[in-house]
């Protein structure tokens, strides 16, 4: 009893040390030893836009970042997303265009390896253009799309990945003035996240001990790793305000707008860009796709999907269901087995498996 007892406090004694050298030395520990380690990566490739608010530099290549993640970043001399090879095809005629948010353009991987990249290289006889960006959403598709067509742009069809997020950012954080988006007065609630205790006392040691928190970092992937602790999906990935609107819509989320004022006025958007290309003669398709709270707590015909799909009936070419494919999946599997073989770990965006899943099931429908 008294062993126990003494390993008990002397277990409490390193402890407390650990935090009090790492209270005033860690920060320098962190720079010296551990942040020197991290590639330094760009977070300049972004511009500010006088009327569809951001865009990306043109004919730009660099090392960019995504948490843990690092990647080549390309842009052609549009400024579009490409492939690092084709960043210098100088061309305004485009058979497709995609444009969608952080998912189409896409975040946390390589273009060749995204849906996008894939489709381009399977369809080479096609000129493909990715006109996203993250935070995009139908504000700034309809005017990144009407400035670009008045600037010669030529489209023979347009791709909207039209995302769960879109209703946060048009009724939060974008709005249009003239064919013109301006921020909301709203617009620094856009990114908030819901965090539970766990999350919060962990953000907490992130922030004011550095070293702990990423030994502690590295103690548990080694745990995971060897099956000693089971990965958990993190509260605030599944249970997002960005995506959980078609399950649980709470009006303060959404700049207080009640459902009908926050759909309507999605919808709104979406048919000045329908018209837009209607009179351009340009044809609209428009996708759907899940988040991960989305497969957790929803069923495949949400109310996002049967939104856009009754939308599609008068204004669309195609309604791309890619809501199915992962529901097939996840009617085989566990939830957490399925989110972390098709999304990027703690992060509610796809990996090169989801990406791959979305440009296979395009590939066989676009040819059909």
């Amino acid at each position: 009893m008294k062993n126990n007892f003494f390993t008990l406090k002397f277990i409490m004694a390193v402890i407390l040390i650990f935090i009090l050298l790492d209270l005033f030395v860690g920060k320098y520990i962190y720079n010296k030893f551990i942040r020197d380690e991290f590639v330094d990566v760009d977070s300049t490739f972004g511009l500010k836009d006088d009327v569809y608010d951001h865009k990306f530099k043109s004919s730009y290549n660099t090392l960019v970042g995504w948490g843990k993640y690092r990647y080549r970043f390309c842009t052609d001399v549009n400024g579009f997303r490409s492939s690092c090879e084709n960043q210098f095809d100088d061309t305004k005629t485009f058979d497709i265009a995609f444009i969608g948010d952080s998912f189409t353009e896409p975040v946390g991987i390589s273009f060749e390896k995204s849906f996008v990249g894939i489709i381009s290289s399977n369809l080479k006889n096609k000129k493909i253009a990715n006109l996203s960006a993250a935070s995009y959403s139908p504000s700034i598709y309809y005017s990144k799309i009407n400035y670009l067509l008045s600037q010669g742009y030529k489209f023979n069809e347009v791709i909207v990945f039209i995302d769960l997020s879109d209703i946060v950012d048009d009724s939060l954080c974008y709005k249009l003035e003239k064919n013109k988006v301006v921020r909301r007065d709203s617009y620094l609630n856009c990114y908030e996240q819901k965090i539970n205790s766990t999350e919060r006392i962990s953000n907490f040691i992130k922030r004011k001990l550095k070293f702990t928190y990423e030994s502690y970092k590295l103690i548990m992937f080694g745990f995971k790793k060897i099956g000693v602790v089971k990965y958990k999906v993190p509260f605030y990935v599944t249970n997002h305000p960005r995506s959980d609107w078609t399950h649980n819509y709470n009006k303060e989320n959404y700049n207080n707008f009640s459902y009908k004022e926050s759909t309507d006025l999605l919808i709104e958007n979406m048919e000045k860009l329908a018209q837009l290309l209607k009179n351009h003669k340009i044809k609209l398709s428009i996708a759907t796709y899940p988040w991960p709270g989305t497969l957790k707590y929803d069923i495949a015909n949400n109310k996002h999907l049967m939104m856009w799909k009754n939308f599609c009936v008068t204004n669309c070419k195609i309604f791309y269901d890619f809501m199915k494919p992962f529901y097939d999946i996840l009617n085989k599997e566990k939830f957490t087995n399925v989110y972390r073989k098709i999304y990027i770990e703690n992060d509610q965006h796809f990996n090169e498996i989801g990406h791959k899943i979305i440009a296979e099931n395009f590939l066989k429908l676009y040819k059909d």
